[in-house]
């Protein structure tokens, strides 16, 4: 394999010391430094992708519709279509879906009069619970002994109910509100 002379641009041996043209001192040291340097980019490279790709893979959102109002979950859960429940009773429609991924697991119910109208803050109030603020909206905090947690909170003519496995879960949810 031939290089140049960095001085002249005349073409070396391979494994030549000096230039034949001009006498240069030619070192190698250049290319050991090009060849770490090039290790180097290339590693930080390649973890800077990996480390994209898990971000814009782990950052990918599903818009989940319960009843008329949309909620957004990350796209690693999955819905569970077991957990699905539509009910009709007396004019009042309700509604519950539910979602897990590997480590927790969703339920968003969502309760509503058709047409009548419900006051669905006092219904959440007298649901009980703590009072709080979660997802933008108003309502109330409840925690289920060793099963979970849940926010209740009414959103126009819906009470609307974001259940979780674990309270970490809630940071998953997003309500985006009613369509």
């Amino acid at each position: 394999m031939t290089d140049h002379c960095p001085k002249c641009g005349e073409r070396l041996k391979e494994n030549a010391v000096f230039c034949g043209n001009c006498g240069e001192r030619v070192s190698k040291d250049y290319k050991k430094f090009f060849n770490k340097f090039t290790i180097i980019v290339i590693i930080v490279l390649v973890i800077l992708a990996i480390f994209v790709s898990f971000s814009y893979i782990s950052s990918q959102t599903q818009i989940v519709k319960v009843d008329n109002v949309q909620f957004e979950l990350p796209s690693d859960y999955v819905n569970e279509p077991s957990r699905t429940d539509i009910n009709y009773d007396q004019g009042v429609k309700s509604s519950s879906m539910g979602w897990s991924n590997d480590k927790y697991y969703i339920e968003i119910g969502v309760t509503r009069t058709p047409g009548e109208g419900v006051n669905s803050e006092k219904v959440a109030a007298d649901l009980g619970g703590t009072p709080t603020k979660m997802f933008g909206y108003t309502g109330y905090y409840l925690e289920y002994e060793n099963e979970g947690y849940a926010f209740i909170f009414g959103l126009r003519d819906e009470v609307c109910m974001v259940y979780v496995s674990d309270y970490e879960a809630f940071d998953d949810v997003g309500v985006i509100g009613a369509v």
